[in-house]
């Protein structure tokens, strides 16, 4: 493993018991699928905040809980975040990418709150997990709405499944009673 990639690598609780990488992006989707069911803890990291034709900088925190289920038609996650059920897609066509946010929001995220973003890029992602060259990781999406205490939001979650004990990707709402738009990393761990 690269040496900048390992600190990163530790910090998202990407390695199994064994030290070793789990190669998620060999498992099969049936295999991928029961591997994912159960608690998971979700983290939700730095973010922007966009609204009135501004963004603002949103510090890490807000953490819960989530729990991935099986349903008749594949799964399924609930969490205490978004109150309710909703279908876990796994994205085999239109796939995603991460990539950093600018060298202004990494300064300013710096500068105000004291912490620079751990954010990893699509391609560390797969590094990291132990991919080979070509092979991606898999990429799960889920999305709803849910009335908050600030009104009604409908959100979506992008997230690369990098094992059976750790997910890393985006986590986006739309804000209707401000018209804002929120986005935020977001790291699912067990």
């Amino acid at each position: 493993m690269t040496t900048w990639i390992k600190p990163i690598a530790v910090s998202l609780g990407l390695l199994a018991w064994t030290g070793l990488p789990v190669f998620a992006c060999t498992l099969s989707k049936e295999e991928l699928a029961l591997s994912l069911i159960g608690d998971w803890q979700v983290s939700n990291s730095f973010g922007t905040l966009s609204f009135n034709g501004r963004t603002m900088l949103l510090p890490a925190g807000n953490t819960g809980q989530a729990q991935i289920i099986p349903t008749e038609t594949g799964l399924a996650v609930i969490g205490d975040m978004a109150p309710g059920t909703y279908k876990l897609t796994f994205i085999e066509e239109a796939r995603f990418t991460l990539d950093a946010p600018s060298q202004t929001i990494l300064e300013a995220g710096e500068y105000l709150f004291g912490e620079k973003p751990q954010i990893v890029t699509s391609d560390e992602a797969a590094l990291i997990a132990g991919c080979a060259d070509g092979e991606m990781l898999p990429q799960i999406y889920t999305s709803g709405q849910f009335q908050d205490t600030e009104g009604l939001v409908d959100f979506e979650v992008f997230l690369f499944v990098m094992s059976e004990r750790s997910m890393y990707g985006i986590l986006s709402g739309k804000l209707h009673a401000m018209g804002g738009h929120a986005k935020r990393v977001t790291h699912w761990s067990r």
